[in-house]
């Protein structure tokens, strides 16, 4: 029977290794609350520090990849509309283009995309993978007139209309593939209060980490640097700019 491998940065896993480091018992001194706040405001810092610097190694490819998703998306009307748990794109999106350059390629695989099956099947197809250039919507006006740089399926070009929505061109295109970051869950923390003022970890009640155990080292630091701030001040507010200034993610 296979067994499950236990994640090093889950909530209760984290928590233990803090107040071991600090001697504490698990009481409402640092409530659930406290620390529910406090995972929070660093899983998304984490992400967001992630996503910049996507694709720099591999460390950084593994850590973020219970967030990443690729979507082939239909163009209609000109736009493409991103998913709705969409975050930050990584990379650039494409488009599949035959192999001359002069129309699109069909989807290369029809089961579910992954960053590993996604590159496979565009071997398999034959399809050329052509990034849609990202402009300024300023600077679409003059691209558009241009003799020389007009867009086309071997240069593709889009801009945003607001957060989720890109315009393309060519106006003929009607799919794009996005590879993007989805929004990070908000977690909490179960747990069962005791008469004693200590808790008790209820796992029913938990909302989890997507981050893995690659990502223990960070998020046990930023823990127990919060820890200690918490434990200085009670009433600090301002975490995540705490985190910031020190750069500790």
């Amino acid at each position: 029977m296979a067994t499950t491998i236990p994640n090093k940065s889950s909530l209760q896993n984290i928590l233990q290794a803090v107040l071991a480091t600090v001697q504490q018992s698990q009481n409402f001194f640092y409530s659930p609350q406290v620390y529910t706040q406090h995972r929070n405001i660093i899983e998304s810092l984490l992400l967001t520090e992630l996503i910049k610097s996507y694709p720099e190694n591999n460390e950084v490819i593994d850590q973020i990849s219970p967030f990443v998703e690729i979507e082939i998306i239909p163009v209609t009307d000109g736009y493409i509309q991103l998913p709705d748990d969409y975050r930050n794109i990584l990379g650039t999106p494409m488009i599949f283009a035959n192999p001359t350059n002069t129309g699109e390629c069909g989807q290369p695989l029809d089961e579910p995309l992954t960053p590993t099956n996604f590159k496979l099947g565009i071997l398999k197809s034959g399809c050329r993978l052509n990034s849609v250039r990202i402009f300024p919507q300023t600077e679409v006006s003059y691209i558009l007139k241009s003799t020389y740089d007009f867009p086309t399926h071997e240069s593709p070009i889009g801009w945003y209309i607001d957060s989720n929505k890109i315009k393309v061109c060519p106006f003929d295109l009607t799919k794009v593939a996005v590879m993007y970051a989805r929004n990070e869950t908000l977690l909490n923390y179960g747990y069962i209060p005791q008469p004693d003022d200590t808790y008790i970890y209820d796992p029913t009640t938990t909302i989890d980490t997507q981050f893995g155990s690659n990502c223990f080292d960070k998020i046990y630091n930023a823990t127990l640097f919060l820890y200690s701030a918490y434990a200085k001040n009670p009433d600090m507010q301002n975490f995540s700019l705490l985190l910031k200034e020190r750069g500790i993610l």
